[in-house]
């Protein structure tokens, strides 16, 4: 029994007339026909007799448009509720996060979810690449922001920007401009475990290994360190946008072309989509969008000198 059919055969019971049903529907008067035909063979009894100037119901007729009316009236019904679930979606998201994006963005990400999205509840797990992925694949986040794709069949990610890696010095430190690889093998480093395996795989193949004076796993404490004069680390740009634009620090390229990760959305493989993960997952690319807008995920390219003109002696 279709929905159609059914629709069809409430509005010609309502109107009294195929004739007047098939003008307000817009179909063709044998279609309809068609329609209450393929009803009364499948429920093997007629639903109209003839009467002046169009149709009325029979016993049978009346039952099932009693009951046709509640179940189109249900299904508007759920409708509706599923419209307005996903104006004001609801229900508890748990995003994973690296250590060196939670600061950048979760604050910003927790005002815009409680401004737009009242009635989800975030909640926020930080944890280095690797862990972040087991976390998608057991369930213990629902969607995870990482620094880089997923290589794991058991998670689907979604590419969202590219950001710059970059040198971060105190000021004056070492003169302005692009870090070759000579000075970058000389350069002792305060690194992290998770910094350091994303550099050793963003210079594989390139014959540079990292010199790591000090090995700190708490990106806050490196950057006050580097404030302090007491050594120079490796970050992403978005985390000393803001210290840089203080004179703080000072951030440098790394090699001529710059070395970059990928932030990326993942989420489980199998996991059923939801309104509220869908939500957060929007909010985090426009935010997203936004930084690299902004120009806090990848450092401003130089200008090419002007050329000279050269003047032809006459």
């Amino acid at each position: 029994m279709e929905l159609r059919s059914l629709h069809y055969f409430v509005r010609i019971a309502e109107l009294g007339s195929i004739t007047r049903a098939a003008a307000h529907l817009h179909v063709a008067q044998p279609a309809l026909t068609r329609h209450v035909q393929r009803l009364e063979d499948e429920l093997n009894v007629a639903l109209f007799t003839r009467a002046n100037r169009g149709v009325r119901l029979t016993e049978a007729g009346q039952k099932l448009l009693d009951g046709a009316t509640r179940i189109l009236r249900d299904i508007e019904r759920t409708g509706d509720e599923i419209r307005a679930q996903d104006a004001h979606p609801s229900g508890k998201i748990i995003l994973g996060i690296t250590p060196t994006l939670c600061p950048v963005l979760v604050p910003e990400l927790f005002a815009r979810m409680r401004r737009d999205y009242p009635m989800i509840e975030l909640k926020v797990m930080h944890a280095g690449m690797v862990r972040l992925e087991e976390f998608v694949i057991d369930g213990r986040v629902d969607i995870a922001l990482l620094s880089e794709l997923s290589r794991s069949r058991l998670v689907v990610s979604t590419r969202l920007a590219e950001e710059e890696m970059v040198l971060v010095t105190r000021p004056g430190a070492r003169p302005p401009g692009v870090i070759g690889a000579d000075e970058l093998r000389r350069t002792p480093l305060i690194l992290g475990d998770g910094l350091r395996a994303a550099m050793d795989a963003l210079l594989a193949g390139q014959g540079i290994e990292l010199k790591v004076d000090t090995e700190l796993n708490d990106h806050e404490t490196i950057r006050l360190m580097v404030q302090e004069g007491a050594g120079t680390t490796i970050l992403p740009l978005s985390s000393v946008t803001r210290e840089c634009a203080r004179g703080l620090v000072e951030a440098h390229r790394i090699m001529e072309t710059g070395m970059f990760r990928t932030l990326a959305l993942g989420v489980r493989a199998s996991r059923n989509a939801s309104l509220a993960r869908d939500a957060a997952a929007r909010t985090i690319r426009a935010m997203v969008a936004e930084m690299e807008g902004e120009g806090r995920l990848t450092m401003a390219a130089k200008r090419p000198a002007p050329r000279r003109k050269l003047r032809v002696a006459s």
